[in-house]
């Protein structure tokens, strides 16, 4: 039992020393509190910006109109393409026999 008590002061040394090693590096760890504010601070004015950018967003509603006019309009660009390629189709079958009109006068054919 002496030799606890003997070295009793050196291992509560030895705890404390520990304890305040281990409170220093928790405080390198965790932030303070007049930090925080600041952080908080920054955060609001960023949380703000966006809601304010969300805010000027269309609607759903307005989403759904503009849908339905995209569909539109990519009908309408189906309906031009088809008339289109059935103007093409005539021009081929004009096409072929102004090829022989040509051929037949710059051969000079009679």
């Amino acid at each position: 039992m002496d030799i606890i008590w003997k070295w009793m002061p050196l291992i509560l040394t030895g705890v404390q020393l520990t304890l305040a090693w281990v409170i220093w590096s928790a405080r390198k760890e965790f932030i303070r509190r007049d930090e925080c504010t600041t952080c908080a601070g920054t955060l609001l004015q960023r949380v703000s910006a966006v809601e304010s950018g969300l805010d000027s967003l269309p609607a759903s509603d307005s989403w759904r109109k503009m849908q339905v006019a995209i569909e539109e309009v990519r009908g309408s660009n189906r309906v031009v393409l088809a008339k289109v390629e059935g103007q093409s189709e005539l021009l081929k079958r004009i096409e072929h026999p102004i090829n022989l009109l040509m051929e037949h006068h710059l051969r000079g054919e009679k």
